[in-house]
């Protein structure tokens, strides 16, 4: 089993949250990206967005974890932990098309009630981001 430890952005704007889709794929996820050995969750966060929006981010608030476990089309299985972020930038706007800065990935804001129908995944995060929490998550879609 491969084992990914990832940090992930939440970037919400006037009711909708921004995802990114990997190209040939149906489902989305948030951005962001795997943590390199000795590098830190936020310095990670910050790098993944820069690379994936050429913005400068603001990483604030730690929310939580979301372990998933998955298997990829080549029958490999999968185990990651999404450590997840509160993110902004005065660039990112609901109303404004975002830009992705590689070629695999486009990105788009959802609203907060279709999450469920562009297959958000891991598919925790789905719920945690609708209701929000004023404490840490933590949530598992491992048995």
């Amino acid at each position: 089993m491969k084992t990914h430890l990832l940090a992930r952005a939440v970037i919400q704007d006037a009711g909708h949250v921004l995802v990114a889709q990997a190209r040939g794929f149906s489902h989305t996820f948030l951005p962001g990206g795997h943590i390199e050995p000795d590098e830190g969750m936020r310095a990670a966060l910050t790098r993944e967005l820069s690379e994936e929006l050429g913005l400068r981010v603001e990483v604030s608030r730690f929310l939580g974890v979301v372990e998933f476990w998955w298997t990829d089309r080549q029958g490999q299985e999968h185990y990651e932990l999404n450590h997840l972020f509160s993110a902004t930038s005065p660039r990112l706007r609901h109303d404004l098309p975002v830009a992705s800065q590689e070629a695999h990935l486009s990105f788009e804001w959802v609203p907060l009630e279709q999450l469920d129908t562009r297959r958000l995944e891991p598919f925790p995060l789905r719920n945690l981001i609708r209701e929000g929490a004023a404490h840490a998550w933590f949530a598992s879609a491992v048995q």
